[in-house]
């Protein structure tokens, strides 16, 4: 919990491991709002909780509002931080989005390719069903991962983010950020190498800067948890990594 003194007006259904947790977490670290983490146990029946916040889904993250009403959907979570604060009128808040039209299009549909094309292949590089198709998954995580190489260097335009500035990550920061502790745990325990000095040089640069920001020091979880967790589903779902 971030709330200083007092109890957080805003509350996060989540999990510690989770990176899409971590996303909506890092938007409210960065914005400097203060907010609970409501942990959601991990097990074979979702809570009550989380399926009277998240009925369609029933997934973390959630943001709970004072109010009680329900924002589900990490980046949909960070999208909203920017709207409320634009309609409160806060102007001199840190927007987590472009203010250019274009490049808010930008950054939303590099924020799904990096949901639907490179999680589920560095997931699959750990919990694939088969050594081919975790094979497979190396190869498509890598390709991705040279496609956003290209991004980079499109959407920051040389700065130290992808959000173009040198002092704050944005969306897309976040939105690939948020699995860099998987991505580090599944080279450590597969032996591999994904984003380096060789294969994609800006990503790499990228990624210690974004590992060095105060907000992802607080929020992102070691890499030693995320290999223990990553274990744990392994033999959870019997993968046999052995070959």
């Amino acid at each position: 919990m971030t709330a200083g003194e007092t109890k957080a007006a805003l509350r996060v259904l989540g999990g510690e491991l989770s990176p899409f947790t971590a996303r909506a977490r890092l938007a409210l670290e960065l914005r400097g709002v203060a907010y609970e983490l409501l942990d959601e146990p991990l097990g074979p029946r979702k809570s009550d909780r989380l399926l009277a916040a998240n009925p369609v889904y029933g997934k973390i993250p959630v943001l709970l509002l004072p109010d009680g009403r329900a924002i589900c959907e990490s980046a949909v979570i960070v999208q909203y931080l920017d709207d409320a604060a634009l309609a409160a009128g806060d102007s001199d808040c840190l927007l987590l989005l472009p203010q250019d039209p274009y490049e808010r299009a930008m950054h939303r549909f590099w924020t799904v390719y990096i949901d639907d094309k490179f999680w589920p292949a560095l997931d699959a590089v750990s919990l694939g069903p088969t050594p081919a198709a975790r094979a497979q998954a190396v190869e498509d995580a890598r390709a991705a991962l040279r496609v956003l190489e290209g991004a980079f260097g499109e959407r920051s335009g040389g700065a130290a983010f992808f959000s173009g500035s040198d002092a704050a990550p944005g969306l897309l920061d976040l939105a690939l950020g948020c699995f860099l502790p998987a991505l580090r745990a599944c080279e450590r325990l597969h032996g591999l190498s994904l984003v380096d000095a060789s294969a994609t040089p800006m990503l790499d640069g990228w990624s210690r800067r974004f590992a060095a920001h105060p907000a992802a020091r607080r929020v992102l979880p070691d890499t030693d948890k995320v290999v223990e967790f990553t274990r744990f589903l392994q033999a959870k779902f019997g993968v046999d990594v052995s070959k």
